[in-house]
């Protein structure tokens, strides 16, 4: 497509955004935002550069636990926007290529729970009370059977992902039609007494391709859908979109992107960044429920294949 025209394009889906905000305006409600960054084990240059460009904008900091580095909390203790959240324990997938898994049903339930608790008291000795017990499983992908035990190791939210971008398609072989796997609308804010979930929809990588910007007009495209889905109801309203980052593979468009949305939504009164601490409120002393004894972190004979950082 011409340059001309890109920039048209591009220009439109802004234009269109500000105007769906304005339709949000009247009804007295507002259009709320989330920003999770996935796959934080220290201080890099890239994290850094993600952090100016928020400025005071908050957002939810998924941390490797068994791979954090003191560095990185040291640096994040003046950032009062920054909240730390769990990405599983090593970031090692323990599934297939085709299906990554850190936590999946393929290991006993009991060595799943044993290192997402040590997980949880790794980044609560490294951050302090900046870490809230918020599970972002690696690859987004978590073993239905462990969702109801999540609480019972301390666990009071859970963020998984949503589908790739619109235009990844495969053809079914023999019956020949087009197939796209479904959204991952949240079926439940509460998957399990006590546990908040408040999942991530807007990907900026294009995972599928090159690793890297989708597009202004993709991304914007994406996210005028999920609005006009909360206000009209088709989905669940409650549930903020969230954008998710990956700052060891973002590039400078994406960058561009994200500095043009933060601008965006903190001028509009319709729309606001909500803080982490605000979707994953911590229980009641009354309804805090008994933790199960977990064992410590069983020592394998052999590692799971590890894929580590800038991956989802």
């Amino acid at each position: 497509m011409p340059a001309g025209r890109t920039t048209a394009a591009i220009e439109s889906g802004w234009a269109a955004l500000e105007a769906e905000l304005h339709v949000w305006a009247p009804t007295s409600r507002t259009a709320a935002f989330w920003w999770r960054d996935d796959d934080a084990v220290t201080w890099t240059s890239a994290l850094e550069r993600l952090l100016e460009l928020a400025e005071d904008t908050p957002i939810g900091l998924a941390v490797i636990p068994g791979k954090a580095q003191a560095e990185l909390a040291q640096t994040l203790a003046v950032l009062d926007t920054v909240t730390v959240i769990q990405h599983g324990w090593r970031h090692t997938n323990h599934g297939t290529e085709q299906q990554k898994s850190e936590f999946g049903c393929a290991r006993p339930l009991c060595e799943r729970l044993a290192e997402l608790a040590a997980g949880r008291e790794r980044l609560k000795t490294l951050f302090g009370s900046r870490a809230v017990a918020v599970l972002v499983p690696p690859w987004n992908q978590i073993g239905e059977d462990l969702i109801p035990l999540l609480t019972s190791i301390g666990f009071r939210g859970l963020s998984r992902g949503t589908i790739a971008p619109c235009r990844r398609r495969a053809t079914l072989p023999i019956i020949g039609i087009l197939w796209r796997p479904a959204d991952r609308r949240r079926r439940a804010a509460k998957p399990a007494p006590g546990l908040h979930q408040v999942n991530v929809h807007v990907d900026l990588i294009d995972w599928g391709g090159r690793r890297g910007f989708i597009g202004e007009t993709e991304a914007l495209s994406i996210i005028l859908r999920h609005l006009k889905d909360r206000r009209l109801h088709r989905v669940d309203s409650d549930e903020p979109i969230g954008v998710v980052t990956h700052h060891l593979v973002q590039d400078v468009a994406t960058e561009h992107f994200l500095r043009r949305l933060v601008a965006t939504v903190r001028r509009h009164p319709a729309a606001r960044f909500v803080p982490i601490p605000e979707l994953f409120p911590a229980p009641s002393v009354n309804s805090a429920r008994c933790q199960l004894p977990i064992p410590p972190p069983p020592t394998y004979a052999r590692e799971g294949r590890s894929d580590g950082e800038g991956r989802r």
